[in-house]
């Protein structure tokens, strides 16, 4: 019997910086401990744990690639080729089953990571908290390459394209997309064996 998993090569090239904010428990733990007045010099020694890393080098989480194409397949209502039915969309079956990664997405050594920083309010949800200063890692050019696995092989490679332009345009990944950070052009799709 013929196996029908599909995998793709997929080539992504940024056309907009990439930003990384990760909520390590042990960073805000830290944090809660600092006077406000502290806060500042803090971000700006400890920036760079914001990164996600793996084995020294600054990678992209497989949950920002899989939550963008969620969203693209939200925001496209993308029928798939198999649809019975005008409502369906390919959301439910990316939420269940596509995106199993072996190796880390690299995007470059954690050292090459650049600093972003800026005034945001303390506490977002409400007015005039005031601002305090924040640091963020970023890379302003990148690429990365990873695979994505369908294993039931119902997605065509033409479906999967689109969904990953449409990410790139209007999505990103990473954190303050809504910025218009981490957006990217699909360099290739190919189905691999």
């Amino acid at each position: 019997m013929e196996s029908i998993i599909k995998k793709y090569e997929v080539m992504l090239k940024g056309n907009t910086p990439v930003v990384w904010d990760r909520m390590k428990k042990e960073i805000e733990d830290e944090k809660k401990k600092l006077k406000k007045d502290q806060l500042s010099e803090y971000e700006e020694k400890n920036w760079i744990n914001k990164a996600e890393t793996n084995n020294g080098n600054a990678i992209v989480p497989p949950e920002w690639i899989k939550s963008m194409l969620i969203n693209a397949c939200k925001q496209t209502r993308l029928i798939p080729h198999y649809a019975t039915k005008k409502n369906e969309s390919y959301t439910r079956y990316m939420q269940g089953v596509l995106l199993q990664m072996k190796n880390p997405i690299i995007v470059c050594k954690k050292d090459n990571l650049e600093q972003l920083g800026g005034y945001y309010p303390s506490q977002p949800q409400k007015l005039n908290s005031g601002k305090i200063w924040k640091v963020f890692p970023y890379k302003k050019e990148w690429n990365i390459k990873f695979e994505l696995v369908d294993p039931f092989g119902r997605m065509k490679k033409d479906e999967l394209q689109e969904l990953l332009e449409y990410g790139g345009m209007f999505i990103g990944i990473g954190s303050q997309r809504t910025m218009n950070y981490g957006r990217f052009d699909v360099e290739s799709v190919k189905e691999i064996k």
